[in-house]
């Protein structure tokens, strides 16, 4: 807990130094999570920048996701009812008599009645979220957020220890190459759906990879509940805190390679104990058999073998995190 990480379940600790991918969601968990809302597209004329603002901010108004948050000082503006969320995918509601989606392109087109061809994404730099109703796409919505500073040092101490780094992202824009690149990932997958980002980690299993997925979002539940060891960020979702091994409590992701770390030392340590115990009963045991070592002899050696493990465990006490 003293590093940031708080863990909740036993094995961690164990299972750390066996692992060999660290796997990592974007919005929330390699980003501040808490966007802003960049600029505004109307696809459609006669709709007016604030009409999108506040339909949207609608939409995401009881929507847990982080992006929910870029429309919180507009939430109240506009009525909506039937509210719904697709985790992965968007959210959809009605607005005075129109019903409007606002997510990904594919999802918001499902709902006119002829939509034929997707609009192109906005080629500037931004995470786009598309409005439509049931007649076509309404307006792209750009929502931009900041680097996490301690990401780009995260990433390069995981590899100094020997693991692999990757990127696994529900978004579909090019923010997710942009934001891999600033990190210095170099294996990315943007647009995953949640049954996607399981298969993905399926499939890295299947190839004897033990994984370790940092998240924050409930669509990361899934992936958080199969990987090796997951850590949720604190200001995750409660569901995906709740399946979550380890929780980031100061959103400091040097404390992943830190945690690391410490389990490797751990781990030494526990060895040198049981190689200490091994090899103090194999030798005391069968002089204690023949005779040759008095009780009161036998009775100190126990209690100083007992005390050489305690003294040795304390260590890690002290230990601290390489510079």
């Amino acid at each position: 807990q003293q590093l940031g990480l708080l863990v909740a379940r036993g094995h961690v600790l164990e299972t750390l130094p066996r692992l060999t991918r660290v796997i990592f969601d974007k919005t929330g968990t390699l980003t501040e999570g808490e966007p802003r809302l960049r600029a505004i597209v109307p696809l459609r004329d006669g709709i007016e920048h604030v009409e999108v603002r506040d339909i949207a901010a609608a939409l995401e108004s009881h929507s847990n996701h982080p992006l929910a948050r870029a429309f919180r000082a507009w939430s109240g503006n506009r009525a909506v009812r039937q509210l719904r969320s697709v985790t992965g995918r968007g959210v959809s509601g009605i607005c005075g008599e129109t019903t409007y989606r606002l997510g990904r392109p594919d999802f918001v087109c499902e709902l006119a009645e002829d939509c034929s061809q997707i609009p192109q994404v906005p080629a500037e730099p931004g995470q786009w979220l598309l409005l439509g109703d049931s007649i076509g796409p309404v307006a792209w919505l750009c929502l931009g957020d900041t680097v996490r500073p301690s990401a780009a040092q995260s990433v390069v101490e995981l590899r100094g220890q020997g693991l692999e780094a990757e990127l696994l992202s529900g978004d579909q824009s090019a923010e997710v190459p942009r934001l891999a690149a600033a990190t210095g990932i170099s294996e990315f997958r943007g647009g995953a759906s949640p049954e996607q980002k399981l298969a993905h980690l399926r499939s890295l299993q299947s190839q004897q990879q033990r994984l370790l997925m940092v998240g924050d979002g409930i669509n990361d539940v899934p992936v958080l509940s199969g990987a090796d060891v997951s850590v949720a960020m604190m200001s995750a979702a409660d569901l995906a805190q709740s399946r979550a091994d380890a929780i980031l409590l100061q959103g400091d992701l040097r404390a992943l390679p830190r945690a690391f770390e410490l389990a490797r030392k751990c781990r030494t340590i526990i060895r040198q104990n049981l190689a200490w115990a091994i090899s103090y009963n194999a030798l005391a045991l069968p002089l204690a058999f023949l005779g040759l070592v008095p009780p009161w002899a036998a009775a100190i050696g126990m209690s100083l073998s007992s005390l050489l493990v305690v003294v040795n465990a304390l260590r890690l006490s002290r230990w601290q995190p390489a510079e």
